[in-house]
């Protein structure tokens, strides 16, 4: 759900999947918060200024991302995609890269 598909003008709601083995850039959301739904396989997430913090998503498990917290997705597994639920309360992703995080 998104302005594109439904016309929505503050919220987006998507379905999205990490392959196996993949891993995003450091990146945070600029005017959005973000709620975090998994529904199969495994996310390995860090975050913090210097991606100081760390926890593993599984099946069930659900997460909140403030605006502009700086993290990444990491899928583990070397055969199943991660597939996962997200809600924010903007119409648009606005993800900012951080080239500065470790």
């Amino acid at each position: 759900m998104s302005p594109s598909t439904t016309g929505s003008e503050h919220l987006f709601l998507g379905r999205c999947r990490v392959p196996a083995g993949a891993q995003s850039l450091p990146h945070y959301h600029a005017d959005c918060e973000s709620a975090v739904y998994m529904l199969s396989g495994r996310l390995n997430v860090r975050w913090g200024e210097d991606l100081q913090h760390a926890v593993s998503l599984e099946p069930g498990d659900m997460v909140y991302v403030p605006p502009r917290e700086t993290h990444l997705l990491e899928n583990p597994s070397e055969e199943h995609p991660a597939e996962y639920v997200v809600a924010r309360d903007g119409p648009e992703e606005h993800s900012v890269e951080v080239p500065w995080a470790t």
